[in-house]
């Protein structure tokens, strides 16, 4: 197994985790939080999928977010520059996710077009691992380096919000 196939393993491992955190919550349980500077699981999963998206099309394709193409903040009632980094924890508290489903339809969208890209790269990640991005706010690293750290490694830390988020609501988190 080379970098690239444990990457896109893990991928739709993290996808098909957060997919399930959230298939069955009301609108309620997507913004509860607990007490404290956390983030709820609506702000949790926008933040995953815009940064996916904002990496695969803008850092390492140079084209737009799939959040510009398609007009998600506008369809969304969202900020159009709302992505997470950055924000405050008021401003992140705040956010709301009004509808659910037509949400996940952009993540659905953002989780599929990624898979394909890890599924093209032919070379085991010979290419990523030479070519250098820059992720703001991390600084220049390596194009594999993005994918792992940020799209997986991050992102699984965002699950594990959620996950005790659900249990804080007395549902069932992510299993291990």
């Amino acid at each position: 197994m080379n970098i690239i196939e444990f990457f896109a393993t893990e991928q739709i491992r993290l996808h098909e985790a957060l997919r399930t955190s959230v298939k069955d919550l009301t609108l309620d349980e997507w913004h509860y939080t607990i007490p404290g500077t956390g983030n709820h699981i609506a702000f949790n999963l926008l933040h995953c999928v815009r940064t996916e998206d904002n990496i695969l099309r803008y850092i390492l394709q140079g084209r737009p977010p799939l959040w510009n193409e398609g007009n998600w903040h506008e369809r969304l009632n969202l900020p159009p520059r709302v992505q997470g980094t950055g924000m405050t924890t008021g401003d992140a508290q705040s956010l709301r996710i009004n509808d659910p489903a037509l949400f996940m339809q952009y993540a659905e969208e953002v989780w599929r077009e990624f898979e394909q890209y890890l599924a093209d790269v032919k070379d085991g990640g010979v290419e990523l691992s030479e070519r250098t991005v820059m992720v703001k706010p991390l600084g220049n690293m390596p194009a594999i380096r993005a994918i792992g750290q940020v799209c997986i490694s991050h992102l699984f830390t965002h699950l594990g919000e959620i996950t005790l988020l659900l249990g804080a609501q007395q549902k069932q988190g992510w299993p291990i």
